[in-house]
């Protein structure tokens, strides 16, 4: 048997929201041990960029009048209120000086940004060290510092090292059994533990049976190896109400996206998209929205839908550039396309940022075809040919007119002229599940009858119940913004209840 492990706070794992939860607690002189099955800490929020915020300094020194009210009144309304307000609202109130707290430690910021044109500029976008570019992973800095403040701390943090059960005395948690890296079984005692793993974005099952999508078919989402929805089934154990899980749904082109960015980002532009039955379903002005895309291609027969160009709509981005830049992937011409292209078709694949979290029956699954003729297209993806036609005479029309369909934007309607034709399919992904357990703004968790377990914390993607049926992507970095800021007040809240209602 190892030695004794024991301390104030014990925190389940050590992602964005956990290592964030455990120096909040150490910052205020509590002992706390962190259980990590893994090998690094920031877990999937590694792969972000930066995270939400309103009032922040930068705000302020952009110039950007969004205010905490009117963030606050927009969140409630985006979600018809069925979330809980104070959670939000605490939430909020916090988020700002959360910036300046990690900046305290070292982390800089490039500024406040829009995701897209007409999202809040609310996502705070972490500096890399030496450059002022966006990157990908930049985040991986702010987990970086926050670890070593936590070391600096004395927190005690264990790799390798996995939680079975949370442990229970007259009521309250005392404990966590968990399997150290040496593969021996202990109790780690404690007054309160925290739980955060992070959801089941690794356990297909889980995914199918809460949410329906079955994973590599209509479900294309990242897999952050070890995610499996750990923490919240030992919280469902200890008699946690379970709150509807969802995912944070956007779309994606399996093979394309991330890893292909000019081909990605061409075939993500406003232009025509049709479902397997060769017919319109949105305004594709929404298309830079990926949640509200995301949402409507799950609805499509087989839960996908294609995006088709031709040579003479590429002559228009050869011209005059893309329609839609996004910050993160900054793709603003085409002068990739036939390199990409050529190297797509041949099987080639590009490795680099998000382009790894791609299993390999992702990459290889042939999401962009070209065709001669639209009778080709048709036949290679599975579009009905007869409704594609009626489907682009009248996109043709409108292009001269106006969109009667669904009024999009008449500079975003661009005939299909001739030359070869491309179609690029496009499925539901999402970068992980949300909620599951019931947590009230102190983010304790409570049981079935709305009260409180004893001793027991949740924070990050497992308690995240805060957007409803449909992550708000209006309002930028929410997910990490949610992760870090319920970290900071579950570990404050943790060691509240050790110091005054434990002793």
């Amino acid at each position: 048997m190892g030695k004794k492990m024991e301390a104030d706070v014990i925190v389940i794992g050590g992602g964005a929201s956990g290592i964030t939860a455990a120096v909040a607690a150490a910052e205020k002189d509590a002992s706390v041990i962190v259980i990590e099955k893994g090998q690094t800490t920031g877990g999937a929020a590694n792969m972000g960029m930066g995270f939400f915020a309103v009032e922040s300094k930068y705000q302020k020194a952009q110039m950007v009048d969004l205010t905490k009210e009117a963030a606050f009144r927009f969140f409630m309304e985006y979600t018809h209120w069925r979330v809980d307000a104070r959670l939000v609202r605490r939430y909020m109130e916090q988020s700002a000086d959360t910036i300046d707290w990690v900046e305290s430690m070292g982390l800089q910021f490039l500024g406040a940004y829009k995701y897209f044109e007409k999202s809040f500029p609310t996502w705070h976008v972490v500096k890399t060290q030496g450059s002022n570019a966006p990157a990908e992973r930049a985040a991986s800095n702010l987990f970086r510092t926050l670890t070593q403040r936590a070391e600096e701390l004395e927190v005690e943090i264990c790799y390798n090292t996995k939680a079975n059960k949370i442990l229970f005395e007259d009521g309250r948690v005392s404990g966590v059994e968990i399997t150290t890296a040496d593969g021996e079984t202990q109790d780690a005692l404690c007054s309160a533990v925290i739980v955060a793993t992070g959801g089941f974005g690794d356990n297909p099952k889980m995914i199918k049976d809460n949410m329906g999508f079955t994973w590599g078919e209509d479900l294309h989402s990242f897999r952050i190896p070890g995610v499996v929805g750990d923490g919240l089934n030992m919280m469902w154990a200890a008699g946690a109400a379970k709150s509807q899980p969802v995912m944070e749904l956007t779309y994606t082109s399996p093979g394309v996206t991330d890893v292909f960015k000019t081909l990605s980002e061409t075939m993500r532009q406003p232009g025509l998209m049709v479902n397997l039955d060769g017919l319109r379903f949105i305004n594709e002005e929404i298309m830079n929205n990926t949640v509200y895309t995301g949402n409507a291609i799950s609805r499509q027969r087989k839960k996908v839908a294609y995006t088709i160009i031709d040579d003479s709509i590429l002559d228009g981005y050869r011209a005059k550039g893309l329609d839609y830049i996004t910050f993160h992937h900054n793709v603003k011409t085409v002068d990739k396309w036939e390199d990409e292209l050529k190297k797509y078709l041949a099987g080639e694949v590009e490795e680099s940022g998000l382009s790894a979290l791609h299993s390999k029956e992702q990459r290889e699954k042939m999401c962009l075809v070209v065709a001669d003729t639209l009778e080709e297209l048709c036949e290679k993806t599975g579009i009905s040919v007869d409704n594609l036609k009626k489907t682009i005479e009248e996109y043709n029309e409108a292009s001269t007119s106006e969109d009667t369909r669904f009024f999009k934007p008449h500079r975003y309607i661009k005939p299909l002229r001739g030359g070869k034709l491309y179609a690029c399919a496009h499925y539901p992904a999402g970068y992980g599940s949300l909620g599951g357990v019931v947590v009230n703004d102190k983010m304790e968790v409570l049981d079935a009858d709305g009260f409180k377990i004893p001793g027991l914390y949740s924070c990050g993607t497992d308690a995240c119940g805060i957007f409803g049926d449909s992550y708000c992507f209006l309002l930028p970095g929410n997910t990490m913004g949610f992760a870090v800021n319920s970290g900071r007040i579950a570990g404050y809240e943790a060691l509240d209840y050790v110091d005054n209602e434990w002793a």
